[in-house]
């Protein structure tokens, strides 16, 4: 089932007409200039950041770099593969892949095809993975070779798929020449179609605009994270879900900053990325944290961090023993969110401080963030594991 989440008023949008239509628009539009939009596509933010920066590193994977020139150019000769395949402007296309080069190449390759894309876990089984193309009216699928769940789904659904392998797109955009052209589209058309969990019924697909995700990218982008060209960003989180989606992968690439990959998190390998590739944004869920502060690794390593971001559930900053916290290791200010918020609960670094007896917990209201001063690294053998914070 598939339901809409936009920006634009109930009397602009009336309907849709089918899964692979365009959306049917209130005649009274042609009539109102008042309510013209300029036409716009999220992959402009790639566009534009491959103009600014070309030789800046855009995505890295395991000590491999990808610049801005190559993922704009790789992107565009895959918007002509999608193209030379059948996909037409408001068509879906399933994306089933991990976090590695490949899924940003074909993220912003079917938007600038004007088309919409399915993210897809890609540990889901056949008959989900059916489920999610037959729903979202999906005429096509991209999936790692070898995903025999995944193909047998496609199967069931009678929808091609094509086989990424585990060295990149090279051989399929073989004889591809690059499409420059962005697909100009209605700040009120899909984007993307992001499915929930299914924890409580069948997984329902929401469907996400241009205006509603390059706003929600902007915002975050400057408000949350303050990333600027200069940023590395650890993607941990998976893309396919909307906190890495959109906080991790748009919101590196608006600003131009670098987005280096790890596909299935494991803490301690987290932590080498984070020395090695000199993270200064991490985003994650408290079991992330609390993980992490498990493994005892020396401290010094992260000091390159000016930025965490905490989704799903409040980190408990008093599992962190502050007796226990090295003398010259930086506190940590934690704002953390009692219930679900518009945007993550953030974390910065403050100046380093004395060991000091954790605040209060805050007596506001639910709606209100509560603050406390935390330290950062604490004796593993001291620490507790937060209790949940699973992604959906």
């Amino acid at each position: 089932m598939v339901s809409r989440n936009t920006t634009e008023t109930t009397d602009r949008l009336v309907g849709c007409a089918g899964l692979r239509g365009q959306p049917l628009r209130d005649p009274e539009d042609r009539r109102s200039p008042r309510r013209a939009h300029p036409r716009t596509n999220l992959a402009a933010f790639l566009v534009n950041s491959a103009e600014r920066r070309p030789d800046r590193p855009a995505v890295v994977l395991d000590g491999a770099t990808t610049s801005y020139a190559e993922l704009d150019r790789a992107s565009a000769r895959a918007a002509a593969l999608l193209r030379a395949s059948g996909v037409r402007p408001g068509d879906r296309v399933g994306l089933l892949l991990p976090n590695v080069p490949a899924f940003p190449v074909l993220y912003y390759a079917v938007l600038r095809a004007g088309a919409v894309v399915v993210p897809m876990n890609p540990l889901l089984k056949e008959r989900e993975v059916a489920y999610h193309l037959d729903d979202s009216g999906s005429c096509l699928l991209f999936a790692p070779l070898g995903a025999e769940e995944a193909l047998r789904g496609a199967v069931a659904a009678e929808v091609p798929c094509i086989a990424v392998p585990d060295r990149g797109l090279d051989d399929l955009l073989a004889g591809h020449h690059p499409e420059p052209e962005l697909i100009a589209r209605d700040p009120a058309d899909t984007a993307v179609i992001l499915y929930t969990s299914g924890t409580t019924g069948r997984p329902k697909g929401a469907e996400l605009t241009h205006d509603n995700l390059i706003r929600n990218t902007e915002i975050t982008r400057t408000t949350l994270l303050g990333l600027t060209e200069d940023d590395v960003v650890l993607g941990a989180l998976p893309l396919f879900h909307a906190f890495g989606q959109v906080v991790g992968l748009n919101c590196a690439v608006a600003a131009g900053a670098c987005l280096t990959l790890l596909p299935r998190f494991d803490p301690a390998r987290a932590l080498e990325i984070i020395e090695r590739d000199r993270v200064t944004a991490f985003l994650g869920v408290p079991t992330m944290y609390g993980t992490m502060l498990l493994t005892g690794r020396d401290p010094g390593g992260t000091a390159s961090l000016r930025v965490c971001v905490s989704g799903v559930l409040r980190c408990r900053w008093r599992s962190c023993t502050p007796s226990k916290r090295p003398s010259a290791a930086p506190s940590w200010k934690a704002t953390a969110c009692p219930k679900p918020h518009p945007s993550p609960a953030s974390t910065t670094r403050t100046a380093p401080a004395d060991p000091a007896p954790s605040a209060p917990r805050s007596s506001a209201s639910s709606s209100a963030c509560s603050t406390r001063t935390a330290p950062r690294w604490p004796t593993a053998g001291r620490a507790r594991s937060p209790s949940a914070g699973t992604t959906s």
